[in-house]
């Protein structure tokens, strides 16, 4: 009997579902405190992350942090950080996104801005945690001059798009507008 050929999804992927993240940008700029807060993500020697703003909402607990960035980043139960309750709409959405995508155990959950002209570098993400949990995006703020890009696939996300991401495969982020790209990143692993 021969197997069935199931079609694989692209790297990148929206799912057809837009929220209202007016909120959510509100609490934002009504915290300008919340950004780069953990800059071990951003400032680390040849970092793709360099020029990269950002807010880790949740997160292994600092509490376990020794100096060991690659123990850090190990195996771990994410918890909320302390600016996750100055952002509660941000709570709101993931918790939106987990029932939209049928999650059943959240991981880590990060806000990165990507200034005018910015860009991530190319990059694999690696380590446990990249490779445990399937990745979800919100769009907070984003435009066609904009894009998440993969060697064989692009997204130019608009504001509130959720979509879906292949953090195994190389990718980059560019910003080629004049005003800031912002995304809430959901690390969720399913049944």
């Amino acid at each position: 009997m021969n197997a069935i050929a199931v079609p694989s999804h692209p790297p990148i992927f929206p799912l057809g579902v837009r929220f209202d993240v007016s909120a959510a940008l509100e609490q934002l700029a009504d915290n300008p405190d919340a950004w780069n807060q953990h800059t071990m993500r951003t400032e680390a020697y040849g970092t793709p992350h360099g020029g990269v703003s950002d807010i880790w909402v949740r997160y292994n607990d600092w509490a376990n942090f020794n100096g060991d960035q690659e123990a850090f980043n190990g195996p771990h139960q994410s918890v909320w950080y302390p600016v996750a309750w100055k952002l509660p709409a941000v709570r709101n959405l993931v918790f939106d996104v987990m029932r939209v995508v049928e999650g059943e155990h959240l991981g880590g959950v990060l806000i990165t801005k990507i200034p005018p002209g910015g860009r991530v570098e190319p990059h694999i993400d690696q380590g446990w945690h990249a490779g445990y949990y399937a990745k979800f995006a919100v769009q907070l703020m984003g435009n066609e001059k904009q894009a998440f890009c993969f060697d064989d696939a692009t997204l130019s996300a608009m504001p509130g798009d959720l979509y879906a991401f292949d953090n195994s495969r190389r990718h980059w982020v560019t910003n080629d507008s004049d005003s800031d790209r912002m995304t809430l990143i959901i690390c969720i692993k399913g049944s």
